[in-house]
């Protein structure tokens, strides 16, 4: 249930990112790049923000702990914050581009909407996954085999899919004279189809990763936040034995969940931006397309270097802990990372 609410929350978001760049060109059109950065980027915060809060509240207990409350009010207000500047930016483009009043309107009650809709999904959600008992399994150590088998994985429905693709455009197009003119169109088709399934990999070959994570923490999201200073931020935080333990095991899990969850939403986005690259070419919807070009390249260049750092602070805690992970299988040999060959 929980996986099926996020993919259809992504695509939800990435389909009102189209409509709401769509809406934008199409009643308040601007030559001005700043200006449309301006409108596509409160519009980014009306949509991203609430999706945050809904995962949030629905993968972590925000209640459980003091620790856990004061975290999730300083994202609440964080989310807020942003939106308040999105409506200061949507109201000034507004102004700025003579678009019509309702536009500012639509756009803002649209947010407080998603707000109120994400909150309650994500607490129904974790209501239900509360009602099975939290189990917290053993630590297995993490081996290469399986981190190669799952990015092969993801490799295997990138070219399967290209493939089949493919030839059902061949299949199809068999004897028609006018398949050779669209076979550009075609190609661009498979290739998206290709992207858009190998993201959908992405999301369920790190489903076990993730329940681990949660396990490691025991759904609170106030250690979570701990883990996260002292891995993610390098603090210098007082941890006792138990905390030492379970931020060597944090980090060497998000270490391997980032990457997949950067591809994730960079494969999603190539295959959005080929979409409207194709529609350029095309000579059609050419505005929008330009439109929602930028908007995916802005959300891609604040993700790289976020995600990278934090890669890269998860690792480098992992190698310098791993004689605290926990291992059963006395055959292991750790490596400098915290994961087994």
């Amino acid at each position: 249930m929980k996986v099926l609410a996020y993919i259809l929350s992504v695509l939800v978001a990435t389909g009102l990112i189209i409509g709401g760049t769509f809406l934008i060109l199409v009643q308040a059109p601007t030559d001005s790049s700043g200006l449309l950065l301006l409108a596509i980027g409160a519009l980014c915060v009306f949509i991203y923000g609430p999706l945050i809060l809904g995962s949030i509240t629905s993968y972590w207990d925000v209640k459980k702990t003091g620790e856990s409350r004061r975290y999730f009010r300083w994202w609440f207000g964080i989310v807020l914050g942003l939106e308040a500047l999105g409506a200061v930016a949507i109201i000034l483009y507004a102004l700025l581009t003579h678009a019509p009043a309702w536009l500012p309107i639509v756009f803002i009650g649209a947010g407080v909407a998603l707000t109120a809709v994400a909150l309650l999904v994500g607490q129904t959600l974790l209501r239900h996954e509360e009602a099975r008992p939290l189990v917290e399994r053993p630590w297995v150590p993490i081996s290469r085999r399986e981190i190669v088998r799952k990015i092969t994985i993801v490799a295997i429905t990138f070219v399967a899919t290209l493939v089949l693709a493919l030839v059902l455009f061949i299949v199809l197009a068999r004897g028609s004279t006018s398949a050779i003119s669209e076979i550009g169109v075609q190609l661009t088709f498979a290739a998206e189809s290709a992207f858009f399934a190998a993201a959908l990999a992405c999301i369920l070959v790190t489903l076990p990763l993730n329940r681990r994570l949660r396990e490691s923490v025991s759904r609170d999201l106030g250690r979570l936040r701990k883990m996260g200073k002292v891995v993610l931020r390098g603090k210098q935080l007082e941890l006792d034995h138990d905390e030492q333990v379970a931020a060597a095991k944090y980090a060497v899990l998000i270490s391997i969940v980032f990457p997949f969850q950067l591809a994730y939403i960079t494969l999603l986005y190539v295959g959005l931006g080929i979409q409207q690259a194709q529609s350029l070419v095309a000579g059609t919807r050419s505005d929008f397309s330009i439109g929602l070009i930028i908007a995916l390249l802005v959300v891609l260049l604040a993700f790289f270097p976020l995600f990278g750092r934090r890669i890269y602070r998860a690792r480098k805690y992992a190698r310098e802990h791993t004689e605290l992970l926990p291992t059963d299988d006395v055959t292991s040999t750790p490596t400098a990372n915290g994961l087994v060959r």
